[in-house]
């Protein structure tokens, strides 16, 4: 996964740094970052609260993965930032309090059930400041519709991200309307064993995020398609959403 996060031919665990320098370029914009407390859930290596820091502001970076902390750890070393990271689960783990702005970047928000949402909302109220925001990104409903119920399989699948040896695997995804649900089921097959990964998606229209956060205690200032990719219009297939609590 930190090699993924890294690559840049591949969009497939974090946006490519042009990209990345866009979105931090709006969330500066938009937010002011110079002296704000900051906390991005799910920081992976860095990427996005070390741009964060380089504007001024004082950074929190939560990620579950030990490797992908280790490296920002380093980087931050190297560059002597003052970015704080620390492993932790941010569905269990506590957040750290007085944030002026909560960041949750690249449809993490997606991948949680619903049950999993709520605990992000109400741990979010609780970490900000009065008057805090948090801004995070979803995917759109022009996603899911473009999305197909398909099947395929491969040697070394995906370039072998599964697995550093040698494994067959299949993906099998499906749609569910109702939800705005989906699920790319993976089945890896190595020498030594068969496992499965489930990943599931959901979708999102402007009215569904803003009466989901309504219904958690936050009133949504602004939605926007154009964050990552202002230089030529947007990308419908996702969009930021602006929230902050209801007093």
């Amino acid at each position: 996964m930190l090699h993924n996060h890294l690559n840049q031919d591949t969009d497939l665990a974090s946006r490519r740094l042009p990209a990345i320098d866009a979105v931090v370029d709006w969330i500066d914009r938009k937010f002011n970052l110079y002296g704000k407390r900051v906390c991005d859930l799910g920081c992976g290596p860095g990427l996005y609260a070390q741009r964060f820091a380089e504007r001024g502001a004082r950074v929190h970076g939560l990620d579950f993965s030990v490797n992908s902390i280790a490296f920002a750890q380093e980087a931050a070393r190297e560059t002597n930032s003052s970015v704080e990271y620390r492993v932790a689960n941010y569905l269990k783990d506590p957040l750290p309090s007085g944030q002026d702005l909560v960041t949750m970047i690249y449809c993490d928000l997606c991948v949680l059930s619903p049950p999993q949402r709520e605990v992000i909302y109400q741990k979010v109220r609780y970490a900000l400041n009065p008057g805090g925001t948090f801004f995070f990104d979803v995917m759109s409903m022009n996603a899911y519709e473009a999305r197909e119920e398909t099947s395929a399989f491969g040697h070394r699948f995906m370039g072998g991200f599964w697995a550093e040896g040698d494994y067959f695997a299949f993906q099998n995804t499906f749609k569910y309307d109702a939800e705005k649900v989906s699920l790319d089921k993976y089945t890896i097959i190595e020498a030594h064993r068969i496992w499965q990964v489930f990943n599931w998606m959901q979708y999102f229209d402007r009215s569904d995020i803003i009466a989901e956060l309504g219904q958690n205690g936050f009133g949504v200032v602004e939605t926007s398609y154009d964050f990552a990719n202002s230089s030529n219009g947007g990308d419908e297939t996702h969009f930021g959403v602006i929230a902050k609590p209801v007093i």
